[in-house]
């Protein structure tokens, strides 16, 4: 619960200082639901659904920085384990064109808590450890605008990128003239609405 109070706390702060900013340097704020599907190894047979939220900063016509924080909760069959999944990602968008359809390109770094508890039969937390990853992703996407204060996002993320060969649970990126340079592991589809103002 502390880390959604933060949460909360930190994405009003950023709005009201963005708010602040933007008569003088010309930029905008988006806001919205994001709903993201990921498959960490290639193969695996349905994808893991998280919800969250973005927030979208234009800082000029073509960059715009990206904060989204994802969130899932997994049960057990028997009641007596809990899995919480928090990635918190921060990226950076490039737009070659801005046009009501406007392509991107995105590179960012993330970090991916997974908390996994164990629950006595009343459903209260007997044991609790938690993993921390931190890893760089890139990808495509496209923003189509629905006017002048919503668009529609989506896009192709590779997470848990590094350079070099790929080793034991990874796979070569697949792009062009990449594919033996860069290696990761797994991958999400991400969609969203962003409000802007």
């Amino acid at each position: 619960m502390l880390w959604r109070s933060r949460s909360v706390v930190l994405l009003l702060a950023v709005a009201g200082v963005m708010a602040a900013v933007r008569p003088a340097a010309g930029q905008a704020l988006g806001i919205g639901p994001r709903l993201s599907f990921v498959r960490d190894v290639p193969g695996q047979p349905a994808a893991t659904r998280f919800v969250g939220g973005i927030l979208r900063m234009q800082s000029s016509r073509r960059v715009v920085l990206e904060a989204a924080l994802d969130y899932r909760v997994d049960e057990s069959a028997d009641g007596l384990e809990r899995v919480r999944e928090r990635p918190l990602q921060g990226s950076l968008l490039l737009f070659p064109v801005r046009a009501a359809l406007a392509p991107y390109v995105l590179a960012g770094y993330g970090l991916y808590t997974r908390s996994v508890e164990r629950l006595d039969a009343g459903g209260t937390i007997v044991d609790s450890v938690a993993e921390r990853r931190t890893g760089a992703h890139f990808g495509l996407g496209a923003e189509l605008f629905l006017g002048r204060h919503a668009a529609i996002v989506v896009d192709y993320r590779y997470r848990f990128v590094r350079f070099g060969e790929a080793g034991a649970g990874e796979t070569p990126v697949n792009l062009p003239g990449l594919g033996r340079r860069l290696a990761h592991r797994g991958a999400m589809w991400t969609s969203g609405v962003a409000f802007y103002f």
